[in-house]
Formats: structure tokens, sequence, C-alpha cells
């Protein structure tokens, strides 16, 4: 009878594709089937075999991490992630392959906050899937003239993926002191040196430059209503534009003040982009 695990390992071990550096792909999808095959391994030298296929792996990855890393620091972020950035349809809120070469690249740290239960309205933390930053950052065509403000901004996925990606200034205000020291430490650690993020209430934030607004429902209820009127007092001094993703684009698209741009206006699993009218 044929072992199928001696068999994947020996593949393993004799296949060279696998150990380039940018075989991310390749490794993540070999390291999940190991991974589940890991699990009924009796076999103590298996075990072993695997842990050193594990080890190897997570060295390439690394060494891909490092590489793409200082690309970003000199200048080249868009360049070294063009291979990576070719998402489909961009719809539904799970998590991918591109979040998973992000998590390693943007070396985001994710402390635990202070109190993990959140503020009445507010939402518990989950970032922006990475395929949905991408999607938004080319229906809007960023530009040097814009700014967008991230508000909720979490460990800062958002306004550093759009700072690499584009031209535009970038910010984020949240909540949570840990989670902006982290975001900030990662900026540093790129050397996104203008990307800005500060500690506080987004209903309290300064909007005053800002013109491309983000949220992935980072809050609901009264304080949703109450950066909604933040907006629309913005939005009567000057064009602007709110990049919505979730439930909370249900409360935009019933607000007179906007019109949303292309997508359909109330959906829940891909960004709408609204315009000031």
């Amino acid at each position: 009878m044929t072992d199928v695990t001696s068999d994947f390992l020996d593949f393993l071990e004799t296949e060279a594709s696998w150990r380039e550096p940018g075989a991310f792909r390749w490794r993540a999808d070999a390291a999940d089937r190991l991974d589940l095959l890991a699990l009924t391994m009796a076999d103590a030298r298996q075990r072993q075999r695997a842990d050193a296929l594990f080890e190897a792996m997570a060295a390439a990855d690394d060494a891909l991490f490092a590489s793409m890393r200082a690309a970003i620091r000199s200048g080249q972020g868009r360049t070294v992630l063009a291979p990576w950035l070719e998402i489909g349809e961009p719809v539904g809120a799970h998590y991918d392959a591109l979040d998973a070469l992000l998590a390693g690249v943007l070396g985001i740290e994710e402390p635990m906050p202070d109190d993990p239960r959140p503020p009445t309205d507010m939402v518990f933390y989950q970032p922006t899937p990475a395929r949905h930053i991408v999607d938004a950052v080319r229906r809007t065509a960023l530009s040097a003239n814009d700014h967008v403000l991230d508000l909720g901004s979490g460990l800062g996925h958002v306004p550093l993926l759009v700072r690499i990606l584009s031209d535009a200034r970038v910010s984020g205000v949240e909540r949570e002191p840990a989670y902006v020291s982290s975001a900030v430490a990662a900026a540093e650690s790129l050397g996104l040196h203008d990307v800005a993020f500060a500690c506080g209430d987004a209903r309290e934030a300064d909007y005053a430059t800002a013109n491309v607004f983000y949220l992935f429902t980072p809050f609901i209820g009264t304080v949703l209503r109450d950066v909604v009127a933040r907006i629309e007092a913005e939005a009567r001094q000057r064009p602007i534009r709110v990049v919505a993703l979730g439930p909370c684009t249900r409360t935009f698209a019933r607000q007179p003040w906007l019109q949303a741009d292309g997508a359909e206006p109330e959906a829940a699993d891909r960004i709408v982009i609204f315009n000031s009218v």
C-alpha cells in the first residue's frame, strides 16, 4: 500500500522549486497539506522530517520578507509587490495568501489590548483583507493631492499598504494605544516616515485636510452617526470621498449628500466608493 505521507515527504525533500524565496504560494499550499498530514503522523522519524521541512519553509519565507522589506525601505514597494497583486474579484471577508504574505512583509506586532472588550457602539477589531485595500487603491486612483484618513485604523494595515501603493498622504486614528504603538513601529521599520497615526476617538479626530475617508465598520450606532455627521460637515467645505467596507456601507448609501460610484451601494462584501454631491 502506498504511504501518502512518506511519498509527500520524499517529494518535498527532493523538490527544489519551493525553496526559492519567491515561491511563497507554492510553500503555503505545501505547508497546509503537510500540516494536515502531520496530524496523523505516528512515526517519530516522519515527524522529525516534517519539522525540518517546516523550518526550511519558514527560512525561505523570512528571506522573501526581508528582501521585500528592503525594497519598501528603498522606495520600490510598488514594484516589488506588483507580482502579488492579482486579486481577481475581491469579495468576501475571508483572508487569503496575500494577507499571509503581507503579514510577514509588514511585520506588525499584534499586542493584547488593555481591555479586549470594545466600548459601547464600537466593534471588535478585524483588519481589512488585503485584496480589498488593493481594490480600493486601484479604484480611487489616489494621487499626491489626496489625503486618506482611516477611521478606526487598528494595527495600521490600511495606511501602510495605501502608502506603499500610492503617492497619497495617509493617516489613521485608533482608540487603542497598544495598536497605535504597533502601527507606528511598523511604519518606522519600513521607512514609511510620512504615515501618521493618532490615538484617540474618531469623533474628535482632525478631519480638516483629509479628502478620502476609509471605514471598515469600526463602530455602529451613535458613534457611527456622529462620525457620519463629521464627514458630512467636511463635505460642505470641499469634495470628499468615502471608501467603505462592511455593514456601514448601508449607512453611507442612505446619505443624500453621497453618491455611490459603480458598485452596489449597499454591498457589504466589497469596497464601495461614495463621492460627495
